[in-house]
């Protein structure tokens, strides 16, 4: 008996393992496929300074930053993400509540 009950408590863990990494990757390619200004707009919401390095030359110096990709966060990144999110949708849900007359210039 403690073996079968062994056996059914590895497969919910075999499940729930499935489950995870399976939205982690959906939340990944989705993370990837958005667009530069997105990406920037959510990674500043989340308060996630995307990754630079300065590159000197005999002359001059400049900045250049790295484009971000999912595997490129770090776990806290990640918690940061979601917390982004929240954001973005409360300012979307503010500006849904506004009407027409609300954006005219005076």
């Amino acid at each position: 008996m403690n073996n079968i009950e062994q056996a059914r408590q590895l497969e919910h863990i075999r499940k729930l393992y499935q489950l995870i990494n399976g939205n982690r990757s959906l939340v990944r390619s989705n993370f990837n496929r958005l667009k530069p200004g997105q990406k920037r707009l959510l990674l500043a919401a989340s308060g996630i300074q995307p990754r630079s390095m300065i590159i000197y030359n005999s002359n001059s110096q400049f900045s250049h930053t790295f484009g971000m990709n999912f595997d490129d966060l770090t776990d806290k990144e990640l918690d940061d993400l979601s917390k982004g999110l929240r954001r973005l949708q409360a300012i979307i849900d503010i500006f849904s509540h506004c009407e027409q007359q609300d954006f005219i210039k005076q």
